[in-house]
């Protein structure tokens, strides 16, 4: 695992001792050097978001957020394959420069959830540590530790994008 001053630090919940209702979890944090609302600002902003969203190698074509309880929240990726893949959920809870939480399902060709019955929510706390901020990522409600793990890279490769970009607007 990588220091954890440099780069994401990993705290993989995915053992099998998790409640059933939330199924396996997988935890992400990073810190980033940037305030606290700023943070909150990539997430809740699209003209931000599409800018770092996705891992290394993908790119954001087109996001949709809409920060309210009910609202959406919706991305579309081209991956280094040439792929495009395409994320949505609802906001399920919305605290200012604090914490987010939503739905997240892979979506078909047709626009559709890829497994109907899937259901994963991403939960995002922002903590201020001086005048940077601490990331903690907690996306529960897998299957497998198997399927868990496969967002791991993933999630630490965006969170990787987003100090880069914040570094760009320093």
């Amino acid at each position: 695992m990588p220091s954890q001053s440099a780069s994401a630090r990993k705290t993989a919940e995915m053992q099998a001792d998790v409640p059933a209702e939330t199924g396996f979890v997988l935890s992400v944090s990073k810190r980033l050097k940037a305030p606290r609302a700023l943070v909150f600002k990539m997430f809740t902003d699209g003209a931000h978001l599409v800018r770092w969203f996705g891992p290394i190698g993908h790119t954001c074509v087109e996001c949709v957020v809409e920060p309210s309880i009910g609202g959406r929240f919706y991305a579309a990726l081209t991956g280094p394959d040439g792929v495009l893949r395409r994320v949505a959920g609802i906001f399920t809870e919305v605290t200012p420069d604090q914490r987010l939480a939503f739905t997240w399902a892979w979506l078909d060709e047709a626009g559709q959830p890829r497994e109907p019955d899937l259901k994963t929510i991403v939960t995002i706390t922002l903590e201020a540590q001086g005048d940077e901020t601490e990331l903690n990522l907690r996306h529960d409600g897998f299957p497998s530790a198997a399927r868990a793990g496969m967002h791991d890279k993933g999630w630490e490769s965006s969170f990787e994008c987003l100090a880069q970009y914040l570094a760009e607007r320093a």
